[in-house]
């Protein structure tokens, strides 16, 4: 059989190229005639004096292309916020803005969008693009007062402090003008359709990008169990802190919406999405193949832990080459300034533990994320077998040490592995790949 971490790899590749997020619009949306079909909803387009794009996210370039390919020149006016300007052509303004720290392109894509959703009207239609990372690229904050520096301060703290993504939106969502629904709520005079690509848990779609159209309702305890749970008040900037004193930050604008029923919107894709079709290659391959849809969130040493002892059980029952594949997004505490991110540090610890269990090259272990872009690193993940961490120590580099010192890129730089594909485009959270022979 082939190197199991080359074998690893491309189905990593092939999936990627499965769930591009144009090739979901165009089985989404249909245009016939003048009227346009999506999720379920026939909308003639001769009712609108003209169409509007706003797409915010990392998948939001391609997702982009995909409908101004569709709807041609009915698109009057658009914007696109991302962080990769891609060599796509686009007809709608391009805003290449922070992730995952904002920037101050950040605030002048928010400061754009809220300007264009204003200018709209009951003859318009407003399509939304939605995909993960659109908490960070488009921003402005609830008061005046919160600095770019003091934004950029509370975000690192956010997500540095090992929350989860929901509990990192709850506080988002609160501070913002444009989260929480307060988007969708400045739009409500216009007819609106929201294309979603998720990189949040299924059925979660209010957490992506920080839910910046739906109605929600307050988040007032659940933020303050947040700053409890994490103690984040202490270490918050003052000028959040005294924001957060404020009575009205806490009630969403357009909760109990009652145009919400005009709000249409379509899942185009999700984690489960990728698992599918990397299950689909991997069998392809000629593996016995299992996915885990249950190990999506948690601290990634213990879900390294589960995911290797099922799939060892799973290769004793099968009595063939096995392949384990699970998604989500694991939690990795910052601990130090290295270079790396939760998919490098749980495959550097999944190696460590495989070489306690002496599985030499037999079980490969490969985590990589959607958007080619692993914490703060320019690899999207890494792939390791069981022999890594030992044939560097005879090298004299110690794994441990690297994960003390959130490094694993450095690691893998240094002994192989790294997972480089660029930024993708796309956003459905991470692929684990396990495999076994």
């Amino acid at each position: 059989m082939p190197d199991l971490k080359e074998l690893a790899t491309r189905v990593f590749l092939e999936t990627l190229r499965a769930i591009e997020p144009g090739s979901k619009i165009k089985e989404k949306l249909r245009i016939d005639a003048d009227m346009l079909s999506v999720g379920g909803e026939h909308i003639p387009l001769t009712q609108y004096r003209e169409v509007v794009l706003i797409g915010m996210g990392k998948a939001s370039m391609k997702m982009g292309a995909a409908v101004e390919s569709l709807l041609g020149d009915r698109v009057e006016r658009g914007i696109l916020v991302t962080n990769h300007r891609f060599n796509i052509d686009v007809r709608s303004e391009v805003v290449v803005a922070g992730h995952p720290l904002p920037d101050a392109e950040s605030l002048r894509a928010g400061e754009r969008i809220i300007e264009l959703v204003r200018s709209c009207d009951d003859d318009s239609l407003i399509i939304f693009l939605i995909s993960g990372g659109g908490s960070s690229l488009v921003e402005l904050p609830w008061s005046r007062e919160i600095s770019l520096e003091d934004l950029r301060t509370t975000n690192q703290i956010l997500i540095s402090c090992g929350a989860s993504i929901h509990a990192i939106n709850v506080v988002r969502k609160t501070l913002s003008k444009i989260k929480g629904g307060r988007l969708g709520y400045l739009a409500r005079k216009a007819k609106r359709v929201g294309l979603y690509v998720s990189d949040v848990n299924p059925g979660d779609i209010r957490s992506i990008a920080s839910n910046p159209l739906l109605s929600e309702a307050s988040a007032g305890e659940a933020f303050f169990d947040v700053m409890d749970k994490y103690k984040l008040i202490d270490r918050l900037p003052d000028s959040v802190v005294r924001t957060i004193g404020q009575e009205d930050l806490f009630r969403f604008a357009g909760e109990g919406d009652a145009a919400e029923n005009s709000f249409l919107t379509v899942l185009l894709m999700d984690n489960s999405d990728a698992l599918q079709a990397a299950a689909e290659v991997a069998s392809k391959q000629g593996f016995h193949v299992e996915v885990d849809y249950d190990l999506i969130e948690g601290a990634y040493e213990s879900v390294a832990d589960e995911s290797i002892k099922r799939l060892l059980n799973l290769r004793s029952r099968a009595g063939r080459p096995v392949c384990m594949i699970s998604g989500g997004e694991v939690s990795c505490p910052v601990r130090a300034n290295g270079v790396g991110g939760r998919n490098q540090e749980f495959v550097l610890y999944s190696a460590l533990r495989l070489a306690h269990l002496g599985t030499g090259e037999t079980v490969v272990v490969l985590s990589c994320g959607t958007d080619g872009i692993d914490g703060n690193s320019t690899a999207a993940g890494a792939v390791a077998d069981g022999n890594l961490t030992v044939r560097a120590a005879q090298l004299g580099e110690d794994a441990s040490r690297y994960i003390s010192a959130n490094d694993s890129y450095t690691f893998f730089k240094k002994v192989g592995g790294l997972v480089v594909t660029g930024p993708t485009g796309n956003n459905v959270r991470d692929v684990r790949i396990l495999m076994a022979q």
